[in-house]
């Protein structure tokens, strides 16, 4: 439906949210602890047992990564557990990854039991996407595999900033008109929050073509193959979107690996819906 033919409620909502994006400073900045961590994964001279320290200010942060070392998403010989083992069988761009999934969803905050629900709609559709991403760049031995997953995470970002438009409204959207504003706004809200992060431009460009199922990326796999073929997957497993192209009509398919290209019956990635029950694990633990 058109913008144009919603109610007058919408248009208040649309109003709401372009003055934010005029307005930056209502959007969150990253937490000091995230900066320091984000340095430290990047400093060859930071030890182990000092990156260890640091994730223990967090307590919730280090939760996380146990559970994420331990999860079924990933196939290992043994179980972490301590911490140290955690991190080190994970490795610094799983964690890179892990520290910019926690500390986003920290920063949205909702207050209202409103919001709250809508947060967990974003918060899923953020996190089915993801976990799909994290499981194809493994099977696919992507490297640095932090590319595709920080750049998927960070294509929905605009989904939860959209709710920060509403922190301090008395009025705020139902689920139908929350869906339109993420489809309408994700993009432009990830794009400013990106750049007031100042993150690498390669995610705001992912972000901006994300959905051409089209696109041409060249020979080789890249992120936004990794991206789009996660967005694919977490679209039709968990929102049952049924009008996608067919996969085999996409080129990040006829990139991927011949042992990884078997289909299900539904037209699907084997290797992703065999280990469904392996992401919504892993979702569990987000």
């Amino acid at each position: 439906m058109e913008t144009s033919a919603r109610g007058s409620d919408y248009q208040i909502y649309r109003q709401v949210i372009s003055q934010v994006m005029q307005n930056q400073e209502q959007l969150p900045s990253l937490p000091s602890i995230t900066l320091q961590l984000r340095a430290a994964l990047r400093d060859a001279n930071c030890s182990p047992a000092r990156l260890t320290q640091m994730v223990m200010q967090d307590p919730s942060l280090a939760a996380m990564i146990m559970k994420t070392a331990n999860s079924a998403l990933y196939t290992r010989p043994a179980q972490a557990h301590t911490l140290s083992d955690a991190m080190r069988m994970l490795g610094t761009e799983t964690l890179h990854d892990l520290v910019m999934f926690h500390s986003v969803k920290s920063l949205f905050v909702m207050r209202t039991p409103g919001l709250k629900k809508l947060f967990v709609l974003g918060w899923q559709r953020q996190a089915q996407k993801t976990a799909v991403c994290i499981l194809l760049t493994h099977l696919t031995h992507f490297k640095p595999a932090y590319l595709p997953v920080t750049a998927c995470f960070l294509g929905e970002l605009g989904s939860l900033a959209v709710l920060s438009a509403f922190k301090d409204q008395a009025q705020v959207p139902n689920v139908t008109d929350y869906i339109a504003l993420c489809k309408e706004f994700n993009k432009p809200l990830a794009t400013v929050l990106m750049r007031k992060w100042q993150l690498d431009t390669l995610y705001i460009d992912i972000t901006r073509q994300t959905g051409d199922w089209t696109l041409n990326t060249g020979p080789v796999l890249t992120p936004q193959d990794l991206v789009h073929l996660a967005l694919y997957h977490a679209l039709s497993l968990f929102s049952k979107v049924d009008d996608l192209p067919p996969l085999t009509a996409m080129q990040a398919y006829e990139k991927l690996p011949d042992a990884l290209k078997p289909l299900d019956k539904k037209g699907l990635l084997a290797c992703v819906s065999e280990r469904e029950n392996a992401i919504r694990e892993y979702l569990g633990q987000v």
